[in-house]
């Protein structure tokens, strides 16, 4: 399942709630859309994440939209310092993205602390491969929130590594980041004559599994894929599926194993899933359809949310058509499985 940052789990609310009355204490500007491009709301949910990754991480991140910067590259740093990114953060690690639609540019300034975990080259590819797919769309708030996403995945990967490679108290920024063609509101033309592989869904909850990996190895963001439900194709007509995100299935669950699908005792739905430490990788939903097994999203979509450490849980219980699946599990008040 795409993890796409459109809606904060409530057991988030009460634990980012410290870190963002600090904020608003300060009376620092978290997201500063002087271009007006977010709703009111959609601000808010900006400021929440970003508070998520200062009390988690200890990163200062902050978002300015702006018409006609004039030189980004330069205004981004000059932005950098006039803000002092990074103040908030005890480790001097800033974060700073500028969205410019006039100039159709985006740029992510990285500050001196965070420059061995933001290089430049995985600055350019989420700002390529995830901000540009949303901003193409006009969705500018879930581009930036799916994008934060991926931040906080690295800075988990680096903190499971060594740590942060800069020491403590070195703030500022030299010009680290990388920038793009934001290419708001203008979708890629259709290539002439591209051929692009059939991917089928399986006689087994296996095989289309593997060919919905496969999908994603080959950036395959079709949604109309033989793969899906009907209902599942109807509900990502109207998603983003970007390259970055695909990147990211395949890296999360490269690391887990799964067992063997369960099947209902009518032989309609089937769920394939994994053992319960292994929690970033929530478990599979299928449905029989056309005498085929495809992956059934709509229920990943009702019924799972992630917590803060990207470990997944059950909302409301497990969905009723499901329920064969899981009948050995035990789940704690908040909805997520227990570790045997």
């Amino acid at each position: 399942m795409l993890r796409i940052l459109s809606s904060i789990s409530l057991l988030l609310v009460a634990a980012l709630t410290w870190a963002w009355l600090q904020f608003a204490a300060a009376d620092t500007p978290l997201v500063d859309d002087e271009a007006g491009l977010l709703s009111g709301e959609q601000r808010e949910r900006i400021a929440l994440y970003h508070a998520f990754l200062l009390s988690d991480y200890d990163i200062d991140y902050r978002l300015v939209t702006v018409r006609d910067s004039g030189d980004i590259v330069g205004f981004g740093a000059e932005r950098f310092q006039a803000l002092d990114v990074g103040s908030m953060s005890e480790a001097g690690r800033g974060l700073l993205l500028v969205i410019d639609p006039e100039q159709d540019r985006v740029r992510l300034e990285v500050g001196h602390a965070l420059e061995g975990v933001y290089t430049d080259a995985f600055v350019a590819y989420i700002e390529t491969r995830q901000m540009v797919p949303f901003f193409q769309a006009e969705r500018i708030a879930d581009g930036v929130l799916a994008t934060t996403e991926l931040i906080v995945a690295q800075a988990q990967e680096a903190t499971a590594r060594s740590g942060f490679d800069a020491a403590p108290g070195v703030s500022g920024s030299g010009g680290a980041g990388a920038t793009a063609r934001a290419r708001i509101g203008q979708p890629d033309a259709p290539v002439p004559g591209q051929d692009r592989s059939t991917l089928a869904a399986g006689a087994s909850p296996a095989e289309t599994l593997k060919a919905y990996f496969d999908a994603m190895r080959d950036r395959d963001g079709r949604t109309q894929l033989d793969l899906y439900t009907g209902a599942t194709q109807r509900m990502l007509s109207n998603w983003v599926m970007t390259p970055a995100q695909m990147d990211n299935v395949l890296r999360t669950y490269r690391s887990c194993t799964p067992e063997a699908a369960k099947v209902s005792p009518d032989r309609l739905h089937a769920v394939i899933r994994y053992a319960p430490a292994q929690r970033q990788c929530s478990p599979w939903f299928f449905a029989l359809e056309q005498g085929k097994w495809k992956l059934d999203f709509t229920v990943m979509q009702e019924a799972i949310r992630f917590g803060r450490d990207n470990s997944w849980r059950f909302a409301g219980g497990v969905p009723g058509r499901y329920e064969f699946g899981f009948g050995d599990w035990e789940f704690d008040r908040h909805g997520f499985p227990k570790t045997p």
